[in-house]
């Protein structure tokens, strides 16, 4: 299938099995935690213990306080973008071969089961938006009206994850391997990103090279809507919106050329 075919049918798609995708969603995020004792509390409590462990790390390197904001405030503001980046592409990688009876027996397009390991993380991203605005404001720490570019934010974010899980969840049914090289990509990804210290330590340098991380945009974007009231940098917008539509283009091209072959992979 060719790529501008690819995309131009897929919001048909979305429409024709929303319902589906919806229930999909709720059975997927349900099914992570209702076999663990806390249940879905995890889904908040994970990424604050996160939170914690790396606060009291890093915090003996960097000072307690960033400006008048606690560290692990600070910190959670950029860490909470990455979450849900790690953990919808670590998900979307098999997320094909868990639901191989659908894809082989029924006329479900394959293309949408991203959106359901999405979706299911946006469940949780955006619980845990709600709990940095409210551990915010318990710090008097009042967010500006530049808060309301998260939105924003996390629908850049949604683009380039689409993109991006279309491209681990096909090639893994070819390449098994990919699952490990995931998770080492994504280990060194992370300390690449300015999440547990300041892009100002960076020499002058190599800054514009270090923007050039498609996640510098993201990351750096919500510490600027909860911590700094600040605006979007539109200059960071274009490289990012580059790599969206790179690995966008790329997702439906790979996923494209190889979906008639998914059933024989599985």
């Amino acid at each position: 299938m060719k790529t501008y075919q690819f995309l131009r049918r897929f919001p048909g798609l979305f429409r024709m099995h929303r319902h589906t995708l919806f229930l999909m969603i709720e059975r997927d995020f349900k099914t992570r935690y209702v076999q663990s004792v806390g249940g879905v509390f995890w889904a908040f409590l994970n990424p604050l213990l996160l939170v914690l462990v790396y606060s009291l790390i890093f915090s003996l390197v960097f000072s307690r306080e960033v400006g008048d904001v606690p560290f692990s405030l600070w910190l959670f503001s950029a860490l909470l973008p990455w979450l849900f980046f790690s953990d919808v592409l670590k998900n979307a990688v098999t997320i094909l071969e868990k639901n191989k009876n659908l894809i082989i027996k029924s006329p479900f397009q394959p293309e949408l089961l991203s959106l359901v390991v999405i979706g299911a993380g946006l469940v949780g991203h955006l619980a845990g938006i709600g709990i940095i605005l409210l551990l915010l404001l318990l710090f008097g720490h009042f967010p500006g009206v530049c808060v309301l570019t998260l939105l924003f934010y996390t629908v850049c974010l949604l683009f380039f994850c689409l993109g991006l899980s279309w491209i681990v969840s096909a090639l893994y049914l070819f390449v098994r391997d990919i699952g490990q090289f995931i998770h080492v990509i994504l280990q060194l990804w992370f300390y690449l990103c300015p999440i547990v210290y300041p892009d100002t330590i960076i020499p002058e340098k190599y800054v514009f090279l270090y923007r050039l991380n498609p996640m510098y945009f993201i990351v750096q974007g919500y510490r600027r809507a909860l911590i700094y009231n600040q605006s979007i940098v539109w200059v960071d917008f274009f490289i990012f919106a580059g790599w969206a539509c790179l690995f966008l283009l790329a997702g439906s091209f790979i996923f494209g050329r190889l979906k008639n072959q998914f059933a024989e992979m599985l």
